[in-house]
């Protein structure tokens, strides 16, 4: 397994490395620390050589990388460094597609509104072009799951995923979640209780439920099936919420950006609602070859 984690200066970056460094991996996993410096627009006009400033940053960068690697190779993975020049988020795929990455792990910066509309979000920008799944870490550990399922392909590949990467999640209690559209708009005199979705409707949703629900169990898991009806990233939130879960894993349909523009995205709505961990599994990534019998092998 090859785990690629964005570090920076942040106390959300050094939250990453904290929370990978504190799961049970495969052995003989492999961890690549991503670090990104970008120049600065100068207003002014007068800048010290692009050079100069490069060299400067990249030997800070690396001395950090260097700090946040070694609690990680003491637990025994094998870990490398990197610093470029670029956006984070294109460093991070660049690097994840270079090595066949597993997983690219980031923090979460909790940007509100305003910053998220100038600067983007570095989180959402993986979960959407990402070559493999990923995790923002809000916290350094994980002890009850959160599973978001719809049916698709990228919701599916879930249980495989997660059963192929060892014991590292391996042990806690999973609550899946499946969210049914409700049968009339909601209206101020409209009821939000969940009691109006239609009989068809819940037995759909409660097959695709307890059907990953099964899927979990036969791989380890405890696991137990709900529904829930409304606008499913708002759902799912509440969901994790209610089942106090730190860590909420769902799929992503890899919306491009005009259609995610118009419809919107589930997965951006859950990582940048909830105060839970996000493991966003890409729904145009299929689970890796060998994922299957991965999993199998760790239950044998």
């Amino acid at each position: 397994m090859h785990i690629v984690i964005g570090v920076d200066r942040s106390p959300a970056a050094e939250l990453a490395c904290r929370f990978v460094a504190g799961r049970s991996w495969p052995i003989g996993t492999r961890i690549t620390l991503v670090s990104a410096f970008e120049a600065t627009i100068d207003w002014s006009g007068i800048a010290p050589p692009a050079g100069q400033w490069s060299s400067e940053a990249g030997e800070g960068l690396v001395a950090l990388l260097e700090e946040r690697a070694a609690p990680l190779r003491r637990g025994g993975w094998i870990v490398e460094t990197v610093v470029d020049n670029g956006p984070a988020a294109d460093l991070l795929i660049a690097r994840a597609e270079d090595v066949v990455a597993d997983l690219i792990v980031v923090g979460s910066r909790g940007l509100g509104p305003i910053g998220r509309a100038v600067i983007g979000s570095v989180s959402t920008h993986l979960a959407d072009h990402a070559p493999c799944p990923v995790l923002v870490a809000r916290s350094p550990e994980a002890t009850r799951m959160l599973l978001a399922t719809d049916g698709t392909t990228s919701s599916r590949n879930i249980p495989r995923v997660l059963a192929a990467w060892g014991s590292a999640f391996r042990g806690l209690p999973v609550e899946v979640v499946c969210v049914a559209p409700r049968e009339a708009p909601v209206t101020p005199w409209a009821s939000e209780s969940g009691d109006d979705i239609g009989e068809r409707a819940r037995a759909l949703h409660e097959g695709i439920a307890e059907q990953v629900a099964d899927e979990m169990v036969e791989f380890g898991w405890t696991a137990a099936a709900i529904v829930r009806a409304g606008d499913p990233g708002r759902e799912i939130v509440a969901a994790g919420r209610d089942w106090g879960a730190d860590l909420i894993v769902t799929g992503s349909r890899g919306l491009g950006t005009l259609r995610r523009l118009v419809v919107g995205s589930v997965a951006h709505d859950v990582v940048l609602h909830t105060r839970s961990s996000v493991l966003v599994v890409r729904g145009l990534v299929p689970a890796r070859r060998g994922y299957l019998a991965l999993a199998q092998a760790a239950l044998a």
